[in-house]
């Protein structure tokens, strides 16, 4: 009686070859750091003007509101700026670093001592 093969034998032959070599490649890029030194802390909110920034998420503005609210009563000499009240385009997500750069640039034109911005949810 003949031996039959098995239909799950192999019908090629192992042959050992080298591992594989892999280079690490690291798809982030160099990111070049620069370094700058924060503005002064204010001592003061006394005769200084304050804007507040809101990105029109869901009661943020309420959040800055009640902050107006309490600059007014605690530091009368501050003024403070609603820039969602005054400038509408201001009042989203930026979504970009164009926009962002724009309503940066309106901020700065309303020299602004310091710029408090809410993200509520």
């Amino acid at each position: 009686m003949q031996k039959r093969k098995s239909p799950f034998s192999p019908s090629f032959s192992i042959v050992e070859e080298p591992a594989p070599q892999w280079e690490l490649i690291n798809p982030a890029g160099v990111i070049e750091a620069t370094f700058f030194n924060a503005a002064p802390r204010l001592t003061s909110l006394d005769g200084k003007t304050i804007v507040l920034r809101w990105n029109e998420k869901h009661n943020g503005d309420n959040f800055l509101n009640r902050i107006a609210e309490l600059f007014k009563k605690n530091v009368p000499t501050a003024k403070v700026i609603k820039l969602y009240d005054i400038d509408k385009s201001t009042i989203k997500i930026s979504g970009s670093a164009k926009e962002s750069m724009r309503i940066a640039e309106v901020i700065k034109g309303l020299q602004a001592d310091i710029v408090i911005a809410s993200q509520a949810d």
